[in-house]
């Protein structure tokens, strides 16, 4: 029999085992402790997150910033990589922020990401207070934005081919037109 090619750690994984991971291409989650390695994400998913961010970094006023691909840490055992996040920091240019500094973080499903997206990271990133969560479909392309109401729940708006929302600041994007021409 051979041995696993990653131990986990007495306990379970934390962030300071993340912390010491070497740089790579995959993503790397904490849930209670075990360790959730996803591979890179698509062109597709790339492009339109960069194109999205460029687009948020244009229209967030201060204090926000728009960042991509950084972590958020709720407890030592329990971390989320968004595809992209709207914070309120002062010092931005971390790897990792609390819930409490994550105003929108924004999910871009991938084939093996629909219930982790749909059901998993709503009711956590509600439960942790994230004031906004923004998931986008690729197929067919749509947004499904949620806000924080009362309690730990979202509101859940209908699904929508156009990016409209007046919180946490005003945006109105077609999602088409955010994406390359190779796929249109």
């Amino acid at each position: 029999m051979s041995e696993p090619l990653v131990v986990a750690p007495p306990g379970g994984w934390t962030t300071t085992d993340l912390d010491e991971l070497p740089v790579s291409n995959y993503r790397y989650e904490l849930t209670d402790g075990a360790l959730i390695v996803t591979p890179s994400p698509s062109s597709l998913h790339q492009v339109l997150a960069l194109r999205l961010g460029s687009a948020l970094v244009d229209l967030a006023p201060e204090p926000y910033v728009v960042t991509g691909a950084v972590e958020i840490r709720f407890t030592r055992q329990l971390t989320r990589i968004p595809d992209l996040l709207v914070v309120r920091a002062e010092d931005p240019s971390r790897h990792w922020f609390s819930p409490a500094e994550v105003i929108v973080a924004v999910e871009i499903e991938s084939p093996g990401s629909h219930i982790e997206d749909r059901v998993t990271k709503p009711a956590l990133y509600a439960q942790f207070g994230i004031p906004h969560y923004w998931r986008i479909e690729l197929s067919p392309l749509r947004v499904v934005t949620y806000r924080l109401g009362q309690g730990d729940t979202y509101s859940m708006g209908a699904p929508q081919e156009r990016l409209k929302v007046d919180a946490p600041f005003p945006v109105g994007l077609t999602l088409t037109d955010l994406l390359p021409r190779w796929a249109r």
